[in-house]
This record gives structure tokens, sequence and C-alpha cells, in this order.
């Protein structure tokens, strides 16, 4: 084969690639945010788990 059309080939492959690496690349930065925002809504405070604790105290010593 001609050296010329084993490099286009070799180009076309590497565009494909790099096309693929942004396109993943996205995609990650994209779930980061996603897990980011359920870390978020996920996340207990100090105070909310002492109030939980109290709750449930407190509805342990309820006689039902």
């Amino acid at each position: 084969m001609d050296p010329v059309i084993i490099t286009i080939i070799l180009v076309i492959i590497l565009i494909v690639a790099f096309f693929l690496l942004y396109l993943m690349n996205i995609r990650i930065k994209q779930l980061e945010r996603e897990l980011k925002d359920v870390r978020n809504r996920m996340a207990l405070t100090d105070d909310e788990l002492t109030r939980l604790a109290h709750d449930i105290e407190d509805f342990k010593r309820l006689k039902i």
C-alpha cells in the first residue's frame, strides 16, 4: 500500500479516537455533577442526625 493512504487512514482513526475521548470526557463531567447532586441530597448534617436519634428515642418510649 501507498504510505500516503496508510497515513490518511491513521489520521482518520486518530480523529475518531479523539472525538470519542471528547465525548467520554463530557459524559464523565455530567456524571460527576449528578453524583455531587445526589451526595448533597443524601448528606446528613450533625444536627439532623442528632434530631433523628432523638426522634427515634422518643418513638421507642411511646407505648403503642
